[in-house]
């Protein structure tokens, strides 16, 4: 490009040119008409065309650029307005996503709001903060695929159930990265769940590797979740929040992020409407001295009776609507779990509880056990049966009848200390089909007090509208238990085993380094045995079998009958050495046991064992089966190799 210096004198020389030009054309223009020749009258005629042009261009010039004006004008409106329109409706699709989470509404305008601010503070580009604009709205997007009962379950997760909610940081990347924003919105959504030391999920990315953006909505979003309270827990204070979001710098969130948000979020709430900021847990104020009676005693009990009405009118609505929604959702899964869950967590928007429990009765033992249990003290009530007619839940089942003002010792016979001394009231309401009441829903409070006969209506509502659903469920999971389950020795059956390997392979392919191994246990010379003594002792041998190799796995580990005397054990994260292990310690056990023939006597076995191994005996479950199978057919060929006049391991010689 020429230098600016080169411009200039270039301009100069045409404006002098053209000057020239004009005042030989004027000097010809005043001399006399007559005395023009023909190349000047040609260079008159020449020159009033130049002038023309010289006036005309500027206008039509002027014209264009006022044109080209106004169509960009409308292009950057049409533009804004479909920008507006994208915008609101990303949005609404937020909004939409959060209440199926139980959200408030201005949750998704307060983590948007904190994140433009912050991210301005911390110098990201304009590409960046549009993705921080929408990427406030749709971080959770991918919640859309995760069941409701995981999303708003009042418990703590399973791992397994854990392992569902992270699915929807990968499925809300997908589904971004299908719209294609200009702008990396994906980042956001897929990465939010990072944490600085690496121990994030989906990718595991750590400290600076994890995009500004999602760290930036990563911190605003954990501040401004933990400030409302959800199903599962209750909202913190601002202090509680910060301190909390202090003490995870470095661990979950980056440390620069954080101290720029604590530095300004006096400034930052300043720009969000009241009516949001109220959804969040504010600091409870201080108790006010007591002021001065202006009213009298009748204006005070109005005043407190018109308080109190608008709180029964808005209890009334939240229990209405709760109702409404369990109608519309109920019964809308056969899963047992889902269900429960559904009931749970709308039971709580209606009646307070500190824990849950949905008991049903099993008819072959004739005890209510529980099918689900959620809050406080979940692991012991989860793992506890009533009898019918003991307790306070076991008389509800045998009365039919709701029950509530009783003390709850009588509920809590043979629980811990600990549990004993927090639960302080207690309501119950049966669940009842046709032949009568098949389960309950028993409540439990630390408040002394707290269920007043109102609740008990609201819970016996609840379990009028909730009992076909439930026993729907509750059929379908013990017909599906039945279908996967061998009714001899109460184990899973060989279609049941085939699933948990197939779900293990996948997860060892999925994630690199897992190991899956599977043991084949045969009982041998069974057939001799049942000849012997009869099939009855023999099957009751099997079972005793099947409790003594099971007492030698881990509770994660999966036992099942397989076919007539063989057992499939699959061990998940075991290697070949550790199947091996396990292997010598099954055939141990089983080998000293002694088994009850009859009254008085007593008889051992032995068992083959072979070991089938991913990913060194292949990569399917057939393979994996296959090579245990193998292996557990040639040590009984061996076994009869080398003793051949042992025909039976179970002889006469072995009674005690």
């Amino acid at each position: 490009m020429p230098p600016k210096s080169s411009k200039v004198t270039n301009a100069l020389v045409s404006g002098v040119v053209s000057l020239g030009f004009l005042g030989s054309l004027l000097g010809l223009l005043l001399r006399s008409p007559g005395a023009f020749s023909a190349a000047e009258v040609s260079l008159i005629f020449t020159g009033g065309l130049m002038l023309l042009l010289l006036a005309w261009l500027p206008l039509r010039h002027r014209k264009m650029l006022n044109a080209a004006r106004r169509e960009e004008a409308i292009k950057f409106e049409q533009v804004r307005a479909a920008s507006d329109l994208h915008m609101r409706a990303v949005e609404s699709l937020a909004i939409a996503i959060d209440a199926k989470d139980q959200t408030t509404h201005g949750h998704v305008r307060r983590t948007q709001v904190y994140a433009l601010e912050l991210g301005r503070l911390l110098g990201v580009s304009a590409d960046e903060l549009e993705a921080l604009r929408a990427g406030a709205l749709l971080h959770d997007v991918g919640n859309l695929a995760v069941p409701e009962y995981i999303l708003n379950k009042p418990g703590r997760l399973t791992a397994a159930e854990f392992e569902k909610m992270k699915v929807h940081t990968s499925v809300g990347g997908d589904i971004v990265k299908r719209v294609g924003f200009p702008y990396p919105v994906e980042d956001v959504v897929r990465s939010h769940h990072e944490r600085w030391d690496g121990t994030g999920y989906p990718r595991g990315l750590k400290g600076e590797h994890i995009p500004l953006v999602a760290r930036i909505i990563s911190a605003v979003d954990f501040y401004d979740s933990t400030r409302c309270d959800r199903p599962y827990r209750a909202g913190m204070t601002r202090d509680e929040s910060l301190a909390l979001l202090k003490r995870m710098a470095g661990k979950s969130f980056d440390p620069v992020v954080v101290e720029m948000f604590v530095k300004h979020i006096d400034a930052f709430d300043a720009l969000i409407p009241a009516e949001d900021l109220r959804e969040q847990v504010q600091t409870p104020p201080a108790a006010p001295p007591p002021l001065a009676d202006t009213t009298g005693a009748h204006g005070a009990a109005a005043a407190h009776d018109g308080a109190e009405g608008f709180r029964s009118i808005a209890r009334a609505q939240r229990e209405v609507a709760a109702l409404h929604e369990l109608a519309q959702l109920i019964g809308s899964s056969l899963n047992l779990q889902d269900t429960a869950a559904l009931v749970a967590a709308r039971l709580r928007t209606i009646v307070p509880y500190d824990a849950c429990v949905i008991y049903a009765v099993d008819e072959r033992s004739g005890r209510a056990a529980p099918v689900f249990a959620a809050g406080e003290w979940a692991e012991f009530f989860g793992s506890r049966g009533v009898a019918v007619g003991e307790g306070i839940t076991g008389w509800v089942l045998a009365n039919a009848r709701g029950m509530r003002d009783t003390p709850p010792e009588f509920e809590l016979a043979g629980a811990p200390p600990e549990v004993a001394a927090e639960v302080a009231d207690v309501v119950s309401s049966p669940l009842v089909r046709e032949d009568g009441a098949y389960g309950a829903i028993t409540l439990y409070s630390k408040t002394t007090g707290a269920y007043a006969e109102e609740h008990l209506l609201l819970l016996e509502t609840v379990c009028l509208h909730t009992s076909a659903a439930l026993a729907n469920a509750l059929a379908h999971e013990r017909t599906r238990e039945s279908a996967l389950t061998d009714q001899l020795t109460g184990l899973p059956n060989a279609r049941a085993l085939r699933l948990m390997l197939e779900h293990r392979l996948a997860e060892c392919r999925r994630y690199e380094g897992e190991v899956v191994s599977v043991l084949s246990i045969d009982v041998d010379d069974l057939k001799a045995f049942n000849e012997q003594f009869g099939h009855g002792v023999g099957d009751r041998l099997l079972a005793s079998v099947a409790a003594v190799v099971k007492s030698q796995l881990r509770q994660m580990d999966m036992l099942a009958r397989f076919a007539g005397d063989e057992f499939l054990a699959v061990m998940p994260g075991a290697s070949a050495q550790v199947a091996a292990v396990v292997a010598e310690r099954v055939r141990g056990a089983v080998e000293s046991h002694d088994f009850n023939v009859k009254t008085g006597r007593s008889a051992r076995v032995t068992v083959s064992i072979g070991t089938g191994c991913y990913p060194e005996d292949g990569e399917t479950a057939d393979d994996i089966l296959s090579a245990a199978t193998r292996e557990m057919r040639r040590e009984k060929l061996a076994r009869r190799h080398a003793h051949p006049h042992a025909a039976t391991v179970v002889s006469l010689d072995t009674y005690r």
